[in-house]
């Protein structure tokens, strides 16, 4: 399973510049479908629907696992009467394993606590090997073992360590056992933010886009038509609003915009190297033929870069985008491991040539993946086209009836509910074997739902009331991509189609609908969970993101009790997060120093004198004046105020990197130091008290207006 890789961005679906030809080759070999669509159109919805064959709300996935709420469709609380289809298949003789991202346990779950029912070993999988988070650095990521936090990587690159993974458990597993069949899911980083790739692969599309997104996505339309992917009279999908054309950039702008998708091609292209490594694994053990590989992704392509990209998707998201000249000094080191870049909104839709829209949206560019399945043993009408509807929810029956398995009727005492999706196994042998003709969709408002050649959408506007929304109708049999609006002319079947989806909204738990925006329920949700005091003893293993003390953007105090020796004691007190987003109390040289990174900014506290030897209290104090952005923090040394500091823009959340006493185990927060840098001393206690009151509505509004979400 790819992440954010849309329907267009691949050779066989008529990219002229990424070449992916191990995808091409396995379309080649095997079954293409066409009309495959994902849940949400975010990662945990349709993780969710595929491990479990039912609609995403259904199931508590109803939005990403980092932001639960306490609703029965949006908890992520993965119910006992949904086992997954890696439960199932262990009970009837398989090894199963999981490799990469698992975003569906609430984040508050990832730690040393658990619980850990909804960890890939809860659900199922013998073995794990990934993270458990929305995205994680390529580079340094916060990784897990079963559900141990393990060291991060000593060099290369997330994917293909998680290839690496795959590929050495399938060696042992067929050592051991050849004749037991196996379960593998391989979910990659790739092409999630952050854009990070090798350089060496980044070096070859130098200057491949420098003609821009309407050059290149009129010739992809060109080559899908040319290709018969598309209808020959089709007509691309409109700039959204907000996308300038490419020619009205600035040089800069055009730059620094060519070298972000320079980055995301260098992703996708090492994604497809790493599953052509996978596939040649299969083929030496002799195991190829009998292999069933389904190539999907979760959703399309994303918008979450903003209209210009940026080099840090933590400074736009939190409400201090990186100007253009400050992003284009960075070009040369973007897709490192020193930025967390994402790429433009023009790029995105892009990615979902020929669909309109993109990632979060109901729309076709939302939803439309590809999917790809090769076995064969099974599927012998090679390269041949599908274009039935399949929705993610019928892979899970499509697996178990591939491997001549059934769903019990009661899992682990509970009675299994029915599965809403259906198999498409029939359609391997046969081009015409019927399948879904109906489906509901929903994301924080955006809503659709598909009847036969109809679709029904609407684009909701944040803030606005639900009813006024606009529905729009399209006939995908006349066009494939929802350009002329048939609404007007049909209000019958329109007012038909929206009781459907009220019917289906009704049934899966969709209710109520939840419009804020992701990083507003980020904040608020967060910090009503939030808890106050915290009184850590170490040594502690790292703690995760969201199981961590939430100190950004409130008011708190942190004190630490010490223990210095003589002639030295410096290092890394604790952090949280990493230089894209975190903060860190520290020694340097003796003296004591609170640092916020947000690249490229970065606030500094540093005392005015050296710390003492032997033991001592040490605090930092940060009292906000406007939440959750104005405020100012001081440092103490057994009492005495030795620094104080009014920030230009206090830190709204550290990244996805955990929360460590002693050292710094993430991707370090500072620039001063290198490693963990941990601390040459000895830490007795971390006392930690944070104002968790509720944010009033005028720093709730002063919020909505800094992060661009008014509406």
């Amino acid at each position: 399973m790819a992440d954010d890789m849309g329907w267009g961005q691949t050779g066989y679906r008529g990219h002229p510049i990424l070449k992916t030809p191990h995808l091409d080759a396995m379309a080649a070999n095997g079954l293409r479908f066409d009309r495959f669509y994902a849940g949400g159109p975010v990662c945990s919805p349709t993780r969710a629907a595929m491990l479990t064959g039912r609609n995403h709300h259904a199931v508590g996935n109803g939005i990403v696992a980092n932001l639960s709420t306490g609703y029965p469709g949006y908890n992520n609380l993965m119910p006992r009467s949904a086992a997954t289809v890696a439960e199932v298949l262990k009970q009837n003789g398989y090894n199963t394993a999981m490799f990469g991202k698992h975003h569906n346990a609430p984040e508050a779950q990832v730690s040393a606590a658990g619980p850990f029912d909804l960890w890939p070993t809860g659900l199922g999988f013998e073995h794990f090997f990934g993270f458990m988070a929305a995205e994680t650095n390529q580079f340094s990521p916060a990784l897990y073992r079963g559900t141990a936090a393990i060291p991060t990587l000593k060099d290369g690159v997330l994917d293909k360590a998680l290839a690496d993974e795959t590929i050495n458990w399938i060696h042992n597993q067929q050592a051991a056992a050849p004749n037991k069949p196996f379960f593998a899911y391989l979910a990659t980083g790739s092409a999630h933010a952050p854009l990070q790739a090798p350089a060496d692969w980044i070096a070859r599309f130098k200057g491949k886009f420098d003609a821009g997104y309407d050059v290149i996505e009129a010739e992809t339309v060109r080559r899908q038509k040319q290709m018969g992917l598309i209808p020959a009279n089709a007509r691309p999908a409109p700039r959204p609003k907000g996308i300038d054309a490419w020619k009205d950039l600035s040089p800069a702008r055009k730059q620094i915009n060519a070298r972000y998708m320079e980055v995301y091609a260098a992703t996708i292209t090492s994604l497809d190297a790493n599953v052509g490594r996978l596939v040649a694994t299969l083929e030496e053990l002799g195991i190829r033929d009998n292999t069933m590989i389904v190539v999907m992704s979760d959703n399309g392509g994303s918008p979450e870069g903003t209209d210009d990209g940026t080099p840090n998707v933590f400074a736009s998201a939190y409400g201090r985008p990186v100007p253009v000249p400050q992003a284009a000094a960075m070009h040369d080191i973007m897709g490192t491991d020193a930025t967390f870049p994402h790429y433009p909104r023009g790029w995105a839709c892009v990615s979902n040539t020929p669909f309109r829209l993109y990632k979060q949206y109901a729309h076709l560019g939302g939803v439309s993946d590809p999917l790809i399945v090769s076995w064969p043993k099974r599927v012998t009408a090679k390269g041949a086209v599908r274009t039935q509807f399949v929705h993610v929810v019928d892979l899970y029956p499509t697996l178990l009836e591939a491997a001549g398995v059934a769903r019990p009727a009661a899992w682990q005492g509970k009675k299994l509910k029915p599965l809403e999706g259906a198999s498409i196994v029939p359609t391997f042998a046969n081009a015409t074997a019927p399948t879904r003709t109906s489906q509901y969709y929903e994301l924080g408002g955006n809503r659709a739902y598909e009847d036969g050649k109809w679709r029904l959408v609407t684009r909701h506007t944040r803030g606005s009331s639900f009813d006024s929304d606009k529905w729009e109708l399209y006939d995908t049999s006349h066009e494939i991509n929802e350009l002329t609006d048939l609404a007007a002319a049909n209000p019958d079947l329109v007012k038909a189609m929206v009781a459907k989806w009220e019917a289906a909204a009704r049934q899966y738990q969709v209710y109520p609908l939840d419009d804020r925006a992701l990083i507003i329920k980020l904040s608020q949700d967060k910090l009503r969970s939030a808890r106050k005091q915290w009184d850590i003893r170490p040594p502690i293993d790292r703690l995760g993101h969201d199981a961590s003390p939430a100190v950004c953007s409130a008011s708190h105090v942190i004190e630490l009790d010490i223990e210095r020796p003589k002639g030295g004691g410096n290092g890394v007190l604790l952090a949280h997060g990493s230089h894209h987003a975190g903060y860190v109390l520290w020694i340097d040289k003796g003296r004591l120093i609170y640092e916020t990174a947000l690249l490229p900014f970065r606030e500094s506290i540093v005392a005015d004198r050296l710390l003492p030897e032997g033991r001592m209290k040490l605090r930092y104090v940060q009292k906000m004046t406007a939440r959750p952005f104005d405020g100012s923090g001081t440092l103490f040394i057994n009492g005495t105020q030795v620094a104080t500091h009014t920030f230009e823009r206090c830190l709204l959340a550290p990244g996805y990197d955990p929360f460590s006493v002693g050292s710094d185990v993430g991707n370090q927060v500072s620039a001063g130091y290198t490693g963990p840098n941990p601390f040459a001393g000895k830490i007795h206690r971390v006392l930690i008290d944070i104002d968790t009151s509720p944010i009033g509505p005028i720093d709730t509004m002063n919020f909505l207006k800094a992060t661009g979400n008014m509406g």
